[in-house]
């Protein structure tokens, strides 16, 4: 053990004069400030628009407050007055926008995953939800090519770059530089040098990702204390993603090649590990699953949508009836219960469709699954953005939110529409308290 520490504080001390090794600490440390600082860039900014249209909600929701107890032998007044208490709506913008949000986890600005992808909120009223949430593109190609340069970033796709400038002349330094002989003179064994050698390089690494981590945690203002289980989480495997990079260029040094040839392997297992593999793995696992087509899922909703004012209102009531029950089956003629039927029959078509086009997209993933090994540093990233709630599967829970209080309004509304019925100032504190 006092060998090994001897060897450390020499090893330390000779590194330590090098102006490379500073040159590179400083480097990565303003790319990790930059990622930390871009990563918080970007939650703040969704955050802005999450409080932008919570504002607007809450201002509209305050005006129907004040409408509902207009005084109605004014003719000013009738019109925001039936704004107010009528659940179907008035004039060309008929329907209340509600808005329900997805705000950003503790620590999604250390890795952004796919919050830049997905939206953060939901505008939708009480007709079709199938029309309204499905409106964008299934990604937005550019952030798709060049991923975000958060904290993430930095840890999965630069830190090995260090780990290769620290390890490629681990042992070819020695024999170019003539010091090897020297080396295997002493009464240490080479293997157990050149093990110190490359463990100090390790602990550099670490500590570099460890303050790195800290730094973003006290900049982004994530309280460590109260997530402490995410932050050791994060910690082991960024520790056990920069392991294994030391072990591959391990790997390399013990091929014993020259400094300028280490340098090309190590560059080239990186090139391999975290663009050409990845690359690969998603054509081989488009060709055995392809992405189901969402723009056609689309378009197949919008048409279903147009041909619902083609069809007969005795059609789709005679239809909606028998599934809904507790809406009293009067008339079959009105076209109000008929609008809001039809919504409902093309909801349940739309999530059929939906359906089909998440069990695709489920095979995709399980293929994917299965193979991920070959491309860790795809596998790492995924693995961040699940701790921090930003990856896909996040997004999806919050869109079944969205499902879940877009019947929430629907039972309300549709429990006036169907009886004929207006809303109440009651009704709207309710509706209010639902925000």
């Amino acid at each position: 053990m006092k060998t090994l520490f001897h060897i450390l504080s020499f090893e330390w001390k000779t590194l330590w004069r090098s102006s490379t090794l500073k040159i590179l600490l400083l480097v990565v440390i303003g790319a990790g400030i930059y990622g930390i600082f871009f990563g918080k860039f970007e939650i703040d900014k969704q955050q802005q628009r999450i409080a932008q249209v919570q504002q607007y909600e809450r201002q509209q929701f305050d005006s129907l407050l004040v409408w509902v107890k207009l005084d109605t032998t004014f003719e000013a007044n009738k019109e925001k007055y039936q704004k107010a208490v009528s659940p179907t709506g008035v004039g060309w913008n008929k329907h209340f926008t509600y808005y329900l949000t997805h705000d950003a986890p503790p620590a999604a600005g250390l890795c952004l995953g796919q919050r830049d992808l997905f939206p953060v909120y939901y505008g939708f009223n009480v007709t079709d939800l199938a029309r309204q949430v499905n409106v964008g593109e299934l990604a937005n190609p550019m952030k798709l090519l060049t991923g975000n340069f958060d904290l993430s970033y930095v840890i999965v796709f630069l830190f090995p770059l260090l780990v290769v400038a620290l390890f490629y002349n681990l042992y070819a330094g020695e024999r170019e530089g003539g010091t090897l002989s020297l080396l295997q003179s002493q009464p240490a064994s080479l293997r157990m040098i050149l093990f110190s050698k490359g463990l100090l390089r390790l602990l550099i690494v670490w500590l570099l990702a460890t303050v790195l981590f800290v730094l973003g945690f006290v900049l982004q203002g994530v309280s460590i204390g109260g997530n402490i289980a995410l932050f050791f989480q994060w910690l082991l495997i960024i520790y056990g993603y920069c392991l294994l990079w030391t072990l591959l260029m391990g790997i390399v040094v013990w091929l014993r090649q020259s400094a300028a040839l280490s340098a090309m392997m190590g560059l080239g297992v990186w090139l391999v590990f975290t663009l050409i593999t990845p690359a690969l793995l998603n054509l081989f696992v488009l060709a055995k699953e392809p992405l189901p087509n969402r723009a056609e899922m689309i378009h197949t909703v919008r048409n279903l949508n147009d041909q619902n004012w083609e069809k007969p209102r005795s059609f789709v009531l005679d239809k909606f009836y028998p599934e809904n029950p507790q809406y009293n089956p009067v008339d079959t003629t009105d076209f109000s219960k008929w609008y809001y039927a039809s919504f409902t029959l093309l909801d349940k078509e739309a999530n059929a469709l939906k359906a089909q086009f998440e069990e695709q997209v489920k095979k995709r993933n399980a293929l994917l699954k299965k193979w991920e090994w070959l491309a860790p540093a795809a596998l790492v990233h995924e693995r961040l953005s699940q701790l921090s709630d930003t990856d896909r599967e996040s997004h999806l829970e919050f869109v079944k939110e969205v499902h879940a209080y877009h019947q929430e309004l629907k039972d309300l509304y549709y429990a006036r529409i169907f009886k004929g019925e207006q809303f109440s100032s009651d009704d709207l504190q309710t509706l209010k308290e639902r925000l």
